[in-house]
């Protein structure tokens, strides 16, 4: 327990602290569930489009928009940016996500 007495103006210091409730929260379980579900779409993304329409080169990038998830210092979180095209190295080549 803690040394410290809090001042009440009454005078009067009760023997137990109290304590307040706070509802409990399952952020943990709902971030779990909304990373688990899009992560395998992700994976199922990048599997469907793993090469390239036009030359069928498996030398594909995806094409990120700059909306990806930030940790504590700043940066972002790689894999949880939404992919909206795909790049071929080989013939250059840029076609939309295909599901």
């Amino acid at each position: 327990m803690s040394c410290i007495s809090i001042y009440r103006p009454s005078g009067t210091a009760l023997d137990e602290p109290s304590i307040i409730p706070f509802p409990r929260l399952r952020i943990k379980a709902y971030r779990e569930e909304e990373l688990g579900s899009s992560t395998l779409n992700r994976a199922r993304l990048l599997h469907e489009n793993t090469s390239c329409c036009s030359c069928g080169s498996c030398a594909v990038d995806p094409i990120e928009l700059n909306d990806a998830d930030l940790n504590s210092s700043g940066r972002t979180i790689p894999g949880t940016a939404t992919i909206v095209a795909f790049h071929c190295n080989k013939c250059y080549h840029e076609w939309p996500v295909r599901s």
